[in-house]
């Protein structure tokens, strides 16, 4: 039993061994923190896989709330012009000869369009951005590769949604429905004057409508494939928006530059 007791006593330690001992600690964080790398998606450039998932979430979900903030402030400000344009003609008819109110009916009725379009087609990114400080709430620690994948997901959803809102679809679709109106007031009330002024009064509200929507999911779907969210590059914008401007003697359009 004591020659057991002095062979064990005797036995030399692995200082080597030990000496790595502090060299794993470190390299376990960053062994564990380069596990934490999600895939690239489809059309994005090898930089985006670089990135951290929380960074890439966070550019996302940052973007997608400036976006939504401007979708809502696009969409009640066209939303009330129209809806004060429908409102005022309608009372304002029943003051003209009866030979004259059929304009402002029909004027009332194509601006009310304007107010369907926005709440038939609203834009994405509003209910989007939504759903993804939602998903973001419930990730308080790293973020999942499945989450990321579907903020991605949101974002390039987005971006369509505003994409067919400026496409030449809608662009047709504003034709086609104040040309309907134009012939409403020719054909059936023989008023052709006011029929040419409604139709073209209402393509080109509509046109400046689809003309000031938001495209930041697309700027920033752009910018994510292109990897300026790893690098921190920030393109200059510039916006500029049309909206209603009212007085108590006229009404007009105003135009807004932002550098």
């Amino acid at each position: 039993m004591g020659t057991r007791s002095s062979l064990q006593k005797d036995r030399p330690v692995n200082v080597p061994a030990l000496r790595l001992l502090p060299l794993l600690c470190l390299l376990l964080p960053c062994l564990a923190h380069a596990q934490l790398r999600c895939p690239v998606p489809e059309g994005a450039s090898a930089a985006v896989g670089a990135l951290e998932p929380s960074q890439r979430l966070a550019f996302i979900q940052s973007h997608l709330h400036e976006d939504a903030r401007r979708a809502r402030i696009w969409t009640g400000a066209w939303g009330a012009s129209y809806s004060v344009l429908t409102v005022g003609q309608l009372v304002l008819a029943p003051l003209f000869p009866p030979a004259e109110q059929a304009d402002y009916y029909v004027g009332a009725i194509s601006s009310a369009g304007g107010v369907a379009a926005l709440l038939a087609v609203p834009l994405a990114v509003m209910e989007d951005s939504l759903t993804l400080d939602a998903l973001a709430a419930r990730q308080p620690g790293s973020v999942d590769c499945a989450v990321l994948a579907e903020a991605e997901r949101l974002l390039v959803r987005s971006a369509r949604s505003e994409e067919e809102g400026r496409s030449w679809v809608m662009r047709g679709a504003n034709v086609i429905y104040n040309v309907l109106t134009g012939l409403v007031l020719g054909l059936f009330f023989d008023r052709w004057p006011s029929a040419a002024i409604t139709a073209a009064t209402g393509w080109l509200l509509g046109e400046a409508m689809i003309l000031t929507q938001p495209t930041g999911a697309q700027d920033a779907l752009r910018a994510y494939r292109e990897g300026k969210a790893l690098s921190g590059e920030r393109q200059a914008a510039f916006d500029w928006h049309v909206g209603m401007a009212m007085a108590p003697h006229h009404v007009g359009l105003q135009l807004q530059l932002a550098f």
